[in-house]
């Protein structure tokens, strides 16, 4: 979402929003000196909430319910108290937008509130645009909320920058939705082990150990995704990992009756535990899935470069070539 803030140094409200590698901010509307710092920072935070309710919708693919047009308004006009009563609209969003149209309603003139309501239509058309599978501009945030599907032109778009860059270029994480970057991820990591594998000629759980012993790092993502239980879609193993993570965060715990292992209580229960970080599953998901493709080169160059006498940059694309025979072999 994007986050507001008053700078009373330079009595301005200001927008920051998340990307995949990093964060943007913007001057949203200079704040009238008549107007008390106090409303100033209530304003920044029913807009913060605002721009919580519409990322939450565009998360939960229900962006068709925000009221794009009525909430300006709202803005502009909203419900004002009659005597001792106050109309409350019952939908959060809605009532957000005519709490925040109290709050500006007595700043001095009219450009403040118009300010403040330009900025609520940008918000919205960034969630109205992200949803149409646009990621630029204020729009790129949306790769920091998670939906549970992975769209099939998100994915194909994935794994077109997966070819060009096997190991995993920066755009993968700016410019594709998480769930969709990480099923992508999933089977060129996959695909990356098999070569390595094959080269060193060792199984992929041998694979992976070499690489955190080369990195001198822990790859828990990795280990999960390649070594746990066989059989399980891509996509199904991105969607429980990150509900997962989503338990967690809740304080939830997964208990399986008839397991056992050295986490085993006395009566063969075992407490599973999310490999993700909860507070931010979709960037810790993607992240480990890139260190493993990193990992996977590291243990191949180990084994080839000696004897190559190739440069760094010939070793690495006849890296990339061989990733790329693998995973057109696999489809």
């Amino acid at each position: 979402m994007t986050t507001y803030a008053h700078d009373p140094a330079a009595s301005t409200l200001l927008a920051c929003w998340p990307t995949g590698d990093g964060a943007v901010a913007a001057r949203v509307a200079r704040v009238p000196r008549g107007l008390d710092p106090v409303r100033a920072r209530r304003a920044a935070k029913a807009l913060t909430t605002l721009s919580a309710h519409l990322w939450a919708a565009y998360a939960e693919r229900a962006v068709h319910e925000i009221g794009a047009l009525q909430l300006p308004e709202a803005v502009r006009h909203p419900n004002q108290p009659v005597g001792d009563l106050l109309r409350v609209m019952e939908d959060g969003c809605a009532e957000t937008a005519h709490l925040l149209g109290r709050i500006v309603a007595d700043a001095p003139g009219r450009a403040f509130r118009e300010a403040v309501v330009a900025e609520v239509r940008t918000e919205i058309g960034a969630v109205l645009d992200a949803d149409d599978g646009v990621l630029r501009g204020r729009c790129a945030q949306a790769v920091a909320h998670l939906r549970r599907d992975a769209p099939a032109e998100q994915v194909r778009l994935a794994h077109s920058l997966l070819h060009d860059d096997p190991l995993g270029p920066p755009a993968i994480v700016t410019d594709v939705e998480p769930a969709a970057a990480a099923v992508a991820l999933l089977g060129w990591l996959r695909a990356s082990a098999t070569v390595v594998s094959a080269r060193v000629g060792h199984a992929v759980p041998d694979v992976v150990a070499l690489a955190e012993a080369i990195g001198h790092e822990d790859l828990p993502v990795v280990r999960h995704a390649l070594c746990g239980p066989g059989g399980v879609a891509d996509d199904e193993l991105v969607t429980d990992l990150l509900e997962e993570a989503a338990l967690a965060r809740l304080g939830w715990f997964v208990l399986c009756p008839q397991r056992s292992g050295p986490a085993a209580g006395p009566e063969g229960h075992r407490a599973f535990s999310t490999v993700l970080d909860p507070l931010d599953p979709a960037s810790c998901l993607l992240d480990g899935l890139v260190r493993g493709l990193h990992g996977c080169f590291r243990v191949w160059l180990d084994d080839v470069a000696g004897g190559s006498g190739l440069p760094a940059a010939a070793l690495r694309e006849r890296y990339a070539e061989q990733v790329r025979r693998e995973i057109r072999a696999g489809r």
